[in-house]
């Protein structure tokens, strides 16, 4: 027994010796100057928000950053600086109780003095999420040698539900891999240098505290997560990467070829790369243009801004249906971007859509109040209102509150293709498909959450993409926005994003209800641009319904003027265009937000 504490003695002086030379060896000798600490109970914790463009109306994700052995979270903070990688996260350092993190082994000084540090940390949590808006389901975690051990304690044993977690520079101990059961499955990251002295890559076999081999450790954590297939594996001059994934989870190892018990590696940046891959797993993929807004209690809404060096009215962008009830921010990946060479612009997703959270019922009408919460806190005094398709439903709603606070900015509208608020075309709107989703209701929601709905989904959105292509002028395509627009049409195949779509599409028919008697103000000046989409459908139809649909085109071109007439607008009509004006013809939508800023 004597022996055995003596060889975990000496093997734990050796990793503290590890860990004290990092300071040294990376020429570390100041601490970040944006820390702030914070005492909770009898402990306390440092963090950090975002070096640059922090906003106290933004919601951020939550990365958790621990220091190994004999270290301290400020040491953490110099070594790794997460903060200034990355816009998206508020990144807090946790300072450990002890010399070292209770990991897990069941082995050293915090675990037999108890130390609660799974505890402490589900406190800590808790804590920054009532200082700050947190976005819900994106939690991480990165840990460098011991506390990269400590990091999988949390895999293991925590109430905690992390998106991904990764380790720097330790491989997993022995007990703790004989008993780790996760109670959610997570992305994983472990990045090792093959020469590692302190924590060897190879594993270690000691009696008291044992290491199984890195290789060992990953295949592992990948099977706690269900991933049951063989590792494919990539290498380069730097390093080896194996990767084991299904379609929900992802789990790596980087092995940094002759790398050493360090944070920094040569030609690797190891902040950068955990921060990358939380970004790759992430639900929330924000560009470098889009944040989200906390607008009410755990309810986030998908902004992205563009121009903002510029001064002038803002431009705030409302995307309505496509012909498969399609309808977020991709539509405007051409639009906004042109705007943006001359205007402030904001693309406002409603919920659901986007980035946006998810609520039970969303519909155009429901997000009128959201979209003046939100435009309270982009603080425009000038705004013009950009609607595509049936998202003018939102605007007048908007336009209509009794308690609006943001409507007295107003400096006008442009209507793209807007629903034409007449009974016969209103009716039309409501048949069918509408009065389908309606009538199969719950049980087509049931279907489409068993995934019923997901091949057809795929096959909408990569025929969409065609559809688009072929429409942008040739000299709008280096303009074009693919990256983004990808982003946000393939998350449509998400399961709450194909719920959101047939949730919008059956509350349309009372959105329609409701607008049908709202007075239109003429307070400030309507441009209507008005397509003649309708004659393909004309075109197409069964020859019961061709008056029908020339009633609906021809209403439709004098309720615009007339709109655009009384509001002190243009009507401007485009002949033998596709729906999607937005792609094929942005020249005239931006002339038209051109003329509403000289008025």
């Amino acid at each position: 027994m004597r022996l055995n504490l003596i060889i975990t003695l000496a093997f734990t002086l050796s990793v503290v010796a590890g860990c004290n030379s990092i300071e040294k060896k990376s020429g570390i000798n100041f601490y970040p100057n944006n820390l702030h600490q914070v005492e909770l109970n009898s402990r306390s914790y440092f963090f950090a928000e975002p070096n640059k463009g922090f906003n106290k109306n933004k919601s951020y994700k939550l990365l958790l950053a621990f220091h190994g052995a004999k270290q301290n979270a400020k040491l953490m903070a110099a070594l790794s600086a997460f903060e200034s990688a990355s816009s998206n996260y508020i990144v807090v350092y946790p300072q450990s109780e002890l010399d070292e993190w209770n990991e897990g082994c069941n082995c050293n000084k915090p675990y037999r003095l108890g130390v609660d540090d799974l505890g402490y940390i589900e406190n800590l949590v808790a804590d920054i999420k009532s200082k700050y808006n947190i976005i819900e389901d994106e939690l991480y975690a990165a840990g460098f040698s011991q506390g990269g051990l400590f990091v999988q304690n949390l895999m293991c044993n925590s109430k905690l539900k992390f998106t991904a977690i990764a380790s720097v520079a330790s491989s997993m101990s022995e007990p703790l891999s004989k008993n780790c059961a996760p109670k959610y499955n997570t992305n994983y990251l472990m990045i090792h240098g093959t020469d590692d002295k302190t924590f060897p890559y190879s594993g270690l076999n000691n009696v008291g505290f044992g290491l199984i081999p890195s290789q060992s450790a990953i295949k592992l954590i990948a099977k706690n997560n269900q991933i049951n297939s063989k590792a494919v594996i990539k290498e380069n001059e730097i390093a080896t990467k194996y990767t084991y994934k299904n379609n929900k989870h992802n789990i790596q190892l980087v092995a940094i070829k002759a790398g050493t018990h360090s944070w920094e590696f040569e030609h690797f940046n190891t902040t950068n790369e955990i921060v990358n891959f939380f970004d790759s797993v992430s639900t929330k993929k924000l560009d470098n243009f889009s944040s989200l807004y906390r607008i009410e209690h755990n309810k986030d809404v998908h902004v992205r801004s563009m121009g903002l060096e510029h001064s002038g009215p803002a431009i705030i962008l409302l995307s309505g249906f496509n012909k498969n009830y399609h309808s977020d921010s991709a539509w405007f990946a051409l639009l906004q971007p042109l705007i943006a060479k001359s205007n402030r612009v904001y693309a406002i997703e409603r919920f659901g859509n986007g980035f946006s959270s998810s609520v039970e019922q969303p519909s155009y009408r429901a997000f009128a109040q959201p979209l003046d919460n939100i435009m309270q806190l982009l603080d425009e005094k000038e705004l013009i209102i950009v609607s595509f398709a049936s998202a003018n439903i939102t605007a007048l709603n908007w336009q209509s509150l009794p308690n609006a606070n943001m409507t007295k900015h107003l400096k006008g509208m442009v209507w793209i293709d807007p629903d034409i608020l007449l009974p016969h075309s209103i009716s039309l709107y409501q048949d069918w498909p509408v009065t389908w989703y309606r009538q199969t209701g719950e049980k087509l929601l049931s279907h489409i959450a068993q995934s019923g709905w997901t091949a057809r989904t795929v096959e909408k959105i990569t025929n969409e993409r065609t559809t688009v292509s072929a429409l942008i002028p040739e000299k709008y395509e280096k303009d074009m926005d693919w990256t983004y627009f990808d982003l946000i049409s393939q998350g449509r195949v998400d399961i709450n994003k194909q719920l959101t779509r047939a949730k919008e599409v059956i509350n349309y028919h009372d959105d329609l209800v409701n607008i049908d008697n709202t007075v239109i103000s003429t307070n400030v000046p309507i441009t209507v641009i008005d397509s003649d989409f309708e004659s393909y459908d004309i075109e197409k139809a069964e020859p019961e319904n061709i008056n029908s649909l020339k009633k609906w085109q021809q209403e439709g071109t004098q309720w615009s003027k007339l709109i655009s007439q009384q509001s002190g607008g243009q009507y401007i009509p485009l002949i033998s265009s596709d729906h999607m004006v937005v792609f094929q013809h942005p020249d005239i939508i931006i002339k038209a937000i051109a003329d509403i800023t000289k008025k």
